[in-house]
């Protein structure tokens, strides 16, 4: 499922309309990343986390030459599922 499949989804589980639907999802997305961005977690009870990690510095591998590469150091998004959905995915 894509976004725009997500869109046109909520719009017929919640009665809005496609464009109400729209705003809905783009706000949901903007208030997650803007929380990341501040190092704030965004927990939803019965679905999961999403916090941002910080990733160490690196040496990675350039896939095509074989030279190794310095990764610098980075903050990454990450999700953790919650037990309900990991329960929900494997019943």
């Amino acid at each position: 499922m894509n976004k725009s499949q997500l869109i046109q989804q909520l719009a017929i589980e919640a009665g809005l309309t496609k464009a109400g639907a729209e705003r809905a999802v783009n706000s949901l997305l903007s208030i997650i990343a803007l929380q990341l961005q501040a190092n704030n977690n965004v927990a939803i009870q019965g679905f999961g986390t999403f916090c941002a990690r910080q990733a160490a510095a690196r040496t990675g591998k350039h896939p095509v030459s074989g030279q190794p590469t310095h990764q610098p150091a980075c903050v990454k998004p990450v999700f953790k599922p919650s037990q309900q959905l990991k329960d929900a995915l494997n019943p």
